[in-house]
């Protein structure tokens, strides 16, 4: 290949997303010692629970073996997911083997994809949303079809009658993130239970990536699709990256009928061969102590979300809409139309990576996605007082 000659694999569909040229540009800043607030990455900023450390040592210390585990996981680890499934998740059919461990959420929704999907089928998403998954559905040969969320008394709201209205003869599934990325919007039960019934009555399955499950705000309570009646076509894809601070770690899972299970374990042999056996042990640590950890996780996030929140108001060059989980918000911009330039603009002049809302499809275009789960509250009280100060002398929108 020439540099001037197209590709022709099936990457050369995709894009990178502006998140990416965001993160180069405030890694670039850094390099040259500016203190780079990042308000960008979806990341819980607190240490992994000592457990899942502590858990790691322990493995480390006693000789094991460095090969690989069983492909669907430790069965230690399968029980411990299938026991937080039931027991913090409500999903009474949760066995280890309807657990299949796998390297985060991301390769939990590719094995998923791959074992309910041919060429062509067609997914339905909601708008904006994680362009991960727009990334998986197009490198499968799927077509990805995108409603929107719209605002509903300051909320986003999942539509069950768009999803009706979107359905084709080749449609193959439904995804539902929840708390949603990058809404941070909860799926109440009301309306899971109108996507399920949606989905049986077609024939679809319901795809429920659950990331940050446990990471919800007060009075507002995560529900799991699978654990509610006529679950038998729900997927639920979990990971330890965002509840348990454990990103790197690269550990998450899916769960579903001992029959899909089965299939997506083919699809991850042929990928990773099995999730990283020390990052199994990490995870069996951090479940040992989940209520704990979450609880301490839930109102340090709480303290990070009021803190934007009031910082964003006091700025007001935005319209934020609160989230009701997760570890960021989404913000309209009030004064600016481009929020590429935007976001760039914020880090060359405050020193603030966030990320621009087109890259969560068009329908986040005019949106910044501020994350707030990996600064306290006083960094971010700094970040908003430098975006302040960099665009005090951005007009304010016309009245008309």
């Amino acid at each position: 290949m020439t540099p001037n000659t197209p590709w022709i694999g099936r990457t050369s569909a995709l894009s990178f997303p502006p998140i990416a040229d965001v993160n180069r540009l405030a890694a670039e800043a850094e390099a040259a010692g500016v203190d780079v607030i990042s308000l960008g990455q979806a990341l819980l900023g607190l240490p992994p629970p000592e457990t899942a450390l502590a858990a790691v040592r322990r493995y480390l210390d006693a000789g094991g073996s460095h090969g690989y585990s069983p492909d669907p996981g430790l069965p230690t680890l399968r029980e411990a997911i299938a026991d937080h499934l039931r027991r913090r998740k409500r999903i009474p059919g949760a066995t280890a083997s309807s657990v299949l461990v796998t390297c985060g959420a991301n390769q939990a929704f590719l094995n998923t994809l791959l074992a309910i999907t041919h060429p062509g089928d067609e997914m339905i998403t909601f708008g904006p949303g994680y362009f991960d998954h727009d990334f998986a559905v197009s490198l499968a040969g799927c077509r990805g079809v995108e409603v929107g969320m719209p605002l509903v008394d300051g909320r986003f709201r999942f539509e069950p009658d768009a999803v009706a209205a979107a359905i084709t003869p080749r449609t193959r599934a439904v995804v539902v993130v929840s708390p949603g990325n990058p809404t941070g919007a909860v799926a109440d039960r009301a309306t899971l239970l109108a996507l399920l019934d949606l989905c049986r009555s077609r024939g679809l399955w319901l795809v429920s990536d659950e990331t940050y499950d446990l990471l919800t705000f007060a009075p507002v309570e995560h529900v799991s699709a699978a654990s509610l009646p006529g679950a038998e076509r729900v997927v639920v894809l979990g990971s330890f990256s965002k509840v348990f601070a454990l990103a790197g770690w690269r550990i998450g899972y899916l769960h579903g009928a001992p029959d899909l299970v089965s299939e997506a374990l083919k699809v991850q042999d042929a990928a990773v061969v099995c999730a990283p056996v020390a990052s199994q042990h990490a995870a069996l640590g951090a479940l040992s102590d989940a209520d704990a950890f979450v609880a301490r996780a839930r109102a340090e996030l709480t303290a990070r979300r009021d803190a934007l929140l009031e910082a964003l108001a006091a700025w007001g060059g935005v319209e934020p809409v609160a989230p009701e989980g997760s570890t960021f918000l989404m913000a309209r911009l009030l004064h600016r139309t481009d929020d590429v330039d935007l976001a760039f603009d914020l880090v060359r002049r405050a020193g603030v990576a966030t990320v621009p809302g087109t890259a969560f499809g068009p329908r986040g275009a005019g949106w910044l996605r501020f994350s707030f789960g990996n600064q306290p509250p006083a960094r971010i009280r700094e970040a908003l007082d430098r975006i302040r100060i960099a665009c005090a002398g951005d007009a304010p929108r016309s009245a008309s």
